[in-house]
């Protein structure tokens, strides 16, 4: 405060002594204009004397403050650095691994592909053989029923050509046979 006080005081009182002179004369006043050269340089003396410590001080704090910053700032950036390199690793370690998915994903819907085509096959030989099979089942059954059909219409045309030709006579005569050969063979 004592100071500002002073420093008011030596700012004011040159202004107060040029005013309490007054003055008559007109002409170049070289004495005022050497009190006032004179004034100025007493009072950039006491401002340098007193300003100077807190302006030192001030651009020192202003220094430390520039310094720290750009220390924090060289260590921000070195942890940037290493906080990306460790990134980078782990960027390549996941597309490692991604990569390492994608392959095993693949074998295994290659083997997926492969058990499926084998079971579709494995079901066409089936169905294959099922199918031969009942082919095989339906001829059989065909054939016999042909052959039943076969024997029945061949006893029916044997029995009408039999019934056509077959006499009273015959007939007695067939039957006699047919009983001795019974009668033989008891």
């Amino acid at each position: 405060m004592n100071r500002l006080v002073l420093l008011f005081n030596i700012v004011l009182l040159p202004s107060m002594l040029m005013a309490a002179e007054g003055g008559g004369s007109h002409g170049p006043d070289f004495m005022g204009l050497v009190w006032r050269i004179i004034v100025f340089v007493v009072f950039v003396a006491i401002l340098y004397k007193l300003l100077k410590d807190p302006f030192i001080n001030f651009l020192d704090n202003r220094t430390k403050q520039i310094e720290e910053s750009i220390e924090n700032a060289e260590k921000a950036k070195e942890n940037a650095e290493i906080e990306l390199t460790n990134y980078k690793l782990k960027l390549q370690q996941m597309e490692k691994e991604l990569q390492t998915m994608k392959d095993r994903a693949k074998k295994q819907a290659d083997s997926e592909r492969e058990n499926i085509l084998e079971d579709a096959e494995n079901n066409i030989t089936k169905l294959k053989k099922s199918t031969e099979d009942m082919i095989q089942s339906d001829l059989d059954r065909a054939k016999t029923e042909l052959r039943q059909e076969a024997a029945r219409l061949a006893f029916e045309l044997a029995e009408q050509k039999i019934e056509k030709r077959l006499t009273d006579d015959m007939q007695k005569r067939l039957v006699k046979n047919y009983i001795a050969k019974i009668g033989v063979t008891n």
